[in-house]
């Protein structure tokens, strides 16, 4: 649990709670005394994941810089990230696709400041994606059943990047060989276990309620969407 003090100290930061308080309240001397229940308590009552408080690093660190500083292409899976996973139909039995708008502003204007942007998708039916990504104006876009790292790889050669300049977010694991193999990686908050393991972050939205909006602003952009423009 070597990021749970400093989670914890990071959380206290943003809601104004000072940390020393924080401790006496549960009159504790350190974070390794406070139980499960208390921690518990605390994720809830900040609408963090358990296991993120507990495992991974919440707010950027130092050793996450470096690796995002790199950062060229940004690879998004679908279902269950830039959707809510769930599968619609209407009654003459079409699928259909829910996306979140701040998602797509975000995806929009990271582009706009030079990040490219790529669609990697295993889903059956290519037509709503190819929409979506071209709404987005994403111009790399695969829907379809090829191993995932074969696609990254051939757009990795197109562009001329290696595989450290690529961050990737998905929340199965289909997803897990380009996590494993890209230089930062991240996940939804309602990803599965095996992934919240395997990846750098878990960020604090699920898929499709603004996660990718939440990654953009707070990892790969110097300043999230909007924060120089005047009120």
């Amino acid at each position: 649990m070597q990021f749970l003090e400093q989670n914890i100290k990071g959380l206290c930061t943003k809601f104004g709670v000072d940390f020393n308080q924080f401790m006496a309240d549960f009159q504790v001397d350190s974070v390794g005394e406070l139980t499960m229940i208390d921690l518990e308590a605390f994720a809830e009552e900040n609408e963090v994941d358990l296991y993120s408080l507990l495992y991974k690093p919440l707010f950027v660190l130092d050793h996450l810089k470096p690796l995002l500083a790199k950062i060229k292409l940004l690879i998004l899976d679908v279902d269950g990230v830039l959707t809510d996973a769930g599968m619609y139909y209407t009654e003459s039995g079409d699928q259909v696709k829910k996306y979140n708008s701040k998602d797509g502003m975000a995806i929009l204007e990271a582009q706009k400041q030079g990040l490219q942007i790529g669609i990697i998708s295993s889903a059956f039916v290519d037509k709503m994606v190819i929409n979506r990504a071209n709404t987005l104006r994403i111009k790399y876009v695969y829907v379809g059943r090829e191993p995932k790292m074969d696609i990254l790889n051939q757009w990795c050669t197109d562009l001329g990047l290696t595989l450290d300049q690529v961050a990737m977010i998905g929340d199965d694991i289909n997803d897990l060989p380009i996590m494993e193999a890209v230089g930062f990686s991240c996940c939804p908050a309602d990803a599965v276990q095996v992934v919240k393991h395997t990846v750098d972050v878990v960020l604090n939205l699920k898929g499709g309620k603004g996660c990718v909006r939440e990654l953009i602003d707070n990892y790969l952009l110097e300043q999230p969407l909007g924060s120089s423009q005047k009120n």
